[in-house]
Order: structure tokens, then sequence, then C-alpha cells
């Protein structure tokens, strides 16, 4: 599975010439790509199983809205993983 995922990463990076410019504008495309990878509707085969529609869904088992791209909005709005402060020792 991690090596599909990075082959598509691979594509990806050669087909935008890998990084140039700044470290910031390569850290947004390969973080747009990871969120498009996640959100965008699977192959029509796949949605037949589970009736799951992206990769965040079939992971999380629900999902906020019946459009992906809200979906994605939605998510990206959140901030990401939120975990509760550090456990003091």
């Amino acid at each position: 599975m991690v090596d599909r995922l990075m082959q598509r990463m691979d594509r990806h990076l050669f087909s935008t010439k890998y990084f140039h410019c700044t470290m910031k504008s390569a850290n947004l495309s390969i973080r747009a790509w990871a969120l498009i990878q996640n959100f965008a509707p699977l192959n029509p085969w796949t949605i037949k199983q589970k009736g799951y529609v992206s990769s965040f869904e079939r992971v999380n088992e629900f999902k906020y809205h019946e459009n992906w791209l809200h979906n994605l909005l939605i998510s990206d709005s959140l901030g990401g993983l939120q975990t509760g402060p550090p456990n003091p020792l």
C-alpha cells in the first residue's frame, strides 16, 4: 500500500520538476497533493465496497458532508489532528 502511494508521489514530484524555489512552496505542494489523495473520490469500482467515497471516509468511517470537496474544506479548517496537552510526568 505504501509503495503505491510513494509511486504516485514520485510521479507528482517528477511532473512538477521536483522541488525548486522555496521550502515553503515545496511543503505546500506536497500538502496539497496529500489532501487531494485523501479526499478525492475513489475509483467507481472501489465505491461498491461499503459505499465509501474517499480514503478519508474509509479510514474514519464517517463523513462530514456528502460532497468530497466540502469534507476536505471542513477537515482542513479543523487544523489537523487535535491532541490534548502532553502528559506531565
